[in-house]
């Protein structure tokens, strides 16, 4: 069972891909800008900074989640999850602006910031994103066109959440849906193209690859 779970932050996807990956035994991926820091041996902070004008950062990242998601019995959980592998299920996780912000204000309370600032900077990273990903690989992710299921977590609870997949991922399993990802092929190429590394690289987890020579290689071009 391959399982990809996308959304906006705030919605609870790292929480219900550790609780979903438990649950059904599979190997939990949520690869993300701080992993990359942590390999390339920055800080985030900086790469932060760095990253609105610098799409290294994003090729990096998706394709390390790529290589990650090649395997089987694995739950990928990241904004562009359903784009970068070919799952068995894809859902995306849904809540109100409001709620996000609240949630997000509430975990971030050391920041001192006002639920009002937490709320413009995240409908802020939602249009920055929207923009970002149309850029990097013509993907809206406004279109959920191509997902399985949309839940609503505003009301839910993280376990109720990770439950209705777990049933619905029990589902697909028994049923065999035919999923194609029309994206990812195109997805494989720019990133091959834009990290000018090989198609190997990408389509064998096997093969090594080393993200912090990949970056320095690009950074004398």
């Amino acid at each position: 069972m391959r399982i990809a779970i996308s959304g906006h932050s705030g919605c609870g996807n790292t929480t219900a891909t550790t609780n979903v990956g438990q649950a059904l035994g599979l190997k939990i991926v949520n690869y993300t800008f701080r992993d990359l820091a942590r390999e390339l041996e920055m800080s985030f902070d900086d790469l932060h900074k760095q990253a609105p004008t610098n799409f290294i950062f994003d090729y990096l990242t998706d394709l390390k989640c790529i290589r990650s998601a090649l395997t089987e019995n694995i739950v990928l959980g990241t904004r562009l999850a359903a784009w970068l592998m070919d799952a068995d299920l894809r859902i995306w996780l849904h809540a109100p602006l409001e709620e996000r912000a609240r949630r997000i204000n509430k975990r971030e309370t050391e920041k001192a910031a006002t639920y009002e600032s937490v709320l413009y900077k995240t409908l802020k990273r939602d249009e920055q994103n929207r923009k970002r990903y149309l850029q990097l690989y013509g993907l809206d992710i406004h279109d959920h066109s191509d997902f399985d299921i949309t839940i609503n977590t505003d009301k839910l609870t993280a376990e109720q959440v990770s439950s209705l997949i777990v049933a619905a991922a029990q589902w697909a399993s028994k049923n065999q849906l035919e999923r194609k990802n029309i994206h990812i092929k195109r997805i494989r190429e720019i990133i091959a193209d834009k990290l000018k590394v090989s198609e190997q690289q990408i389509l064998d987890p096997n093969h090594p690859i080393d993200v912090k020579e990949i970056y320095a290689r690009l950074n004398k071009v």
